[in-house]
Formats: C-alpha cells, structure tokens, sequence
C-alpha cells in the first residue's frame, strides 16, 4: 500500500503556448503541501492537468496508488476541490446545489453540510449571488468536505478574502488535519498561510518544478543576508542569488553553505517561504 496520497510522475501537458514539463512530486498521506509560485508559473494549469480537466501528453497521476486515467469516477469521488472563484450557479440556493450534488457522491453526509454552513454562518435562504466573495468562497470549501473527501486541493481560495475569512478556513483545515487522516495540497499567494499550516512546499515556475521539499529542510536551506557597500566582495556577490542592490549595500538570498553568519558587514537572516519565492524568481527571470 503507497504512502502517498497523490503522485504526479514524468507529468506532459500543453495548453496554448504553455508548457508544463517532466512534472514531478507527491503529497504524503496526512500533510499539507503547501503550493508556490508567480502568476503564470503553471499552479492553475498543473492542478487541472491531475484533475484530467486539461489533457495531459505524457506522465501519468496517480491518488493513493490508483491512476487518475481510466478511474476517474472512482478517484474522483475522493477529492475535494475548491478553486479561486465559485463553480456553482450563482442564481441558486446553497439547498438546491446540495441537492444537486448528494447524488453523484456515495459519501456524500447532509448532516456535515449543516454543520459546516453553521459553522461559516451561511444562510441557506440565501442565493449564492447575494453571498459576499468571502461567503462564496466559505460554501466552496462546505461543498468539497461535506462527501468525505480523503484529499483535499484547494486553489488560490483565499484569494481576495478578509483576514478573518481567511482564518476561518484555515482553522478547519487544521481541524481536519488533527482528527482525520486527510490530506491537501494547498496552492496560495498568500504564503504567510503556509508558513503556519504546510508541512512541504513544492514550488513551480514556468511549467517546472524547482523544488519539492518539508518545509523547515527547505527554510533552513537559505540565508537572508544584507551586505554593507563597502564589505561587498565578488566571492559574496557571486553566492547570492537573485541580488538587489540598495542605498547602503545589496541584500539577496543564498544557500546557508556560503556561511557569511559573522562575516564583518554581512548581516543575516532567516527568511520566509516568500522571500525564497522571490528571490528563486527573480533569479529565474535573469536567466541565471
């Protein structure tokens, strides 16, 4: 039996000019893969390519050991997924999409549905176009749990929402990772929700992935350091990757073999999973 819950292999596709190539990472059973990158990178077009909403060229996906091609109904009735705007009619009541809904899923637990729309505050009465984004976005996540799903991906869904729509999602996310084995791939701008809830990142830029690591392994990889003009020298230049130069020196990211901790004029620090986002990226636009 796999320990994985997703596994994405050697994953081909194309959609326009754009290219994903050679895809490859999986998300363990019971963590959170937090997902990564600029606009444009390819986190969209990815997540609909294992989802087989675009039509993959080559590689293959599988959910706990099954391949996503030729099971779809199957696998499908095991994930959850909330995307970056609602994919219900919008004139209907959250009622009527449940009753819509039930049917195609076996797991499908009405009670849950109640439980959650309490939980969100969501009026039932209500049709979904009078619902603020936040609330849109609240009934998007109550749909993808309410059939028990055993992977949950959810894309850019906090996106636009207010701080406190955004903690409620991430409160039950973190809920369901404590008292049920579920697992999630998360993929967010909003990096600040990683940093408290991802175990891995995998992060992609332009159809690639660049690394696909836990977390803390990945921040401990790199240094923030802040170098003063005068102390600047070509072995620290040459180590620092996607460099900016400032009114009193230059400040970039480096991996934390280059050692500069102690180094007369270099100041260091610990950064975030945005500022290696980034940096990566803006290595990546310069090509080096």
């Amino acid at each position: 039996m796999t320990n994985n819950a997703l596994e994405v292999k050697d994953l081909v596709a194309n959609i326009d000019k754009f290219f994903l190539s050679d895809v490859n990472f999986s998300v363990e059973k019971g963590t959170i893969m937090g997902f990564i990158g600029k606009n444009g990178a390819g986190k969209t077009t990815l997540i609909k390519t294992i989802l087989n909403m675009i039509q993959r060229t080559g590689g293959e996906v599988l959910f706990d050991g099954i391949p996503m091609y030729g099971n779809e109904k199957n696998v499908k009735g095991k994930i959850g997924v909330v995307f970056d705007s609602l994919n219900y009619p919008l004139n209907l009541k959250p009622t009527k999409v449940k009753n819509l809904i039930a049917p195609f899923y076996k797991t499908f637990d009405g009670k849950r549905f109640d439980e959650l729309m309490n939980r969100f505050e969501l009026d039932p009465g209500k049709r979904l176009k009078a619902y603020s984004k936040g609330m849109q976005t609240k009934f998007g996540v109550v749909m993808a749990l309410c059939h028990n799903p055993e992977l949950i991906i959810l894309d850019e869904p906090t996106v636009g929402l207010d701080p406190i729509a955004r903690a409620d999602i991430i409160d039950l996310l973190l809920e369901l990772m404590q008292k049920e084995e579920r697992s999630i791939l998360f993929s967010t701008h909003i990096t600040s929700d990683l940093e408290k809830i991802a175990d891995y990142i995998t992060m992609i830029d332009n159809g690639k992935i660049i690394f696909s690591k836990e977390k803390d392994e990945m921040l401990d990889m790199y240094t923030l350091a802040y170098v003063d003009r005068p102390d600047m020298t070509d072995t620290i230049k040459s180590g620092l990757i996607g460099i900016k130069e400032t009114t009193f020196g230059y400040q970039g990211l480096c991996t934390t073999d280059l050692r500069l901790q102690g180094t007369p004029g270099v100041k260091t620090a610990r950064p975030t999973i945005e500022d290696i986002m980034v940096y990566l990226g803006k290595k990546k636009e310069r090509g080096v």
